[in-house]
């Protein structure tokens, strides 16, 4: 059977200082959506996920690989799953969507970067 909602709807968690987070899950994919306030960071961490990410609103800077690259609004990324990569929102802030497949069972299945603070992404 179908189903709808709305993120706002959903109770928002805080996995870091100055980022929200509302999450559901289907039964083969979970989607996201990160309201990031001006300048914060979700540290490099990497999942068994392919993880396809949406920015809304705002704009992130995205390091992928040992790479950085700017993405503003409308644009979109693919990261293979594995791959280490984080996000750090501009200095309006930033809302993104992440959807990961297959879908993330908890949030023991992220490993941070040895250089990253230790949290639950």
């Amino acid at each position: 059977m179908p189903s709808s909602g709305s993120f706002a709807g959903i109770e928002a968690e805080t996995p870091y200082p100055g980022i929200r987070r509302r999450t559901f899950h289907s039964e083969r994919m979970t989607v996201s959506e990160y309201t990031f306030a001006p300048g914060a960071t979700f540290p490099l961490h990497r999942h068994t996920q392919e993880q396809v990410t949406l920015v809304e609103a705002g704009e992130v800077r995205l390091t992928a690989g040992g790479s950085t690259e700017t993405l503003a609004a409308g644009a979109w990324s693919v990261m293979p799953a594995g791959v280490e990569h984080g996000v750090t929102a501009g200095p309006d802030g930033a809302r993104i969507v992440a959807v990961l497949s297959p879908r993330r069972r908890s949030d023991g299945e992220i490993t941070l970067a040895a250089t990253s603070e230790s949290g639950h992404p």
